[in-house]
């Protein structure tokens, strides 16, 4: 089976959604390494890249969490709140990676050697 401009099409838009959505969304607030590594990329210099927590009590008796991720300069202490565009580069760059293992896999099982 050959890969038309419409299934990489389809296939590219699925990657970005569960790399943006499932990877740096979901994944990126419960283990915020996967979001850390995109520090270089989001902050700029010798700032890092932080999750912020916060605890929000609107509603009694439940816990809801909400995490932010914020560019932290030490030696001002000033913090700067980039959830948006972490999320939207860290789920790109995933989103890219898993396009590309999913090219590669569907080339592996559809090479012409085989039945």
């Amino acid at each position: 089976m050959k890969l038309n401009v419409s299934t990489v099409l389809i296939l590219f838009v699925f990657s970005l959604f569960c790399g943006i959505m499932i990877i740096s969304i979901g994944m990126g607030n419960e283990f915020t390494a996967i979001n850390k590594v995109m520090g270089p990329l989001v902050c700029n210099g010798g700032v890092k890249l932080e999750a912020a927590w916060e605890y929000n009590v609107s509603h009694p008796g439940k816990a809801i969490y909400d995490s932010q991720w914020v560019c932290v300069d030490d030696p001002a202490a000033t913090a700067l709140d980039v959830s948006l565009k972490t999320n939207l580069v860290a789920g790109t760059t995933y989103g890219l990676l898993m396009f590309a293992v999913l090219l590669i896999i569907w080339a592996w099982v559809n090479r012409s050697g085989s039945k």
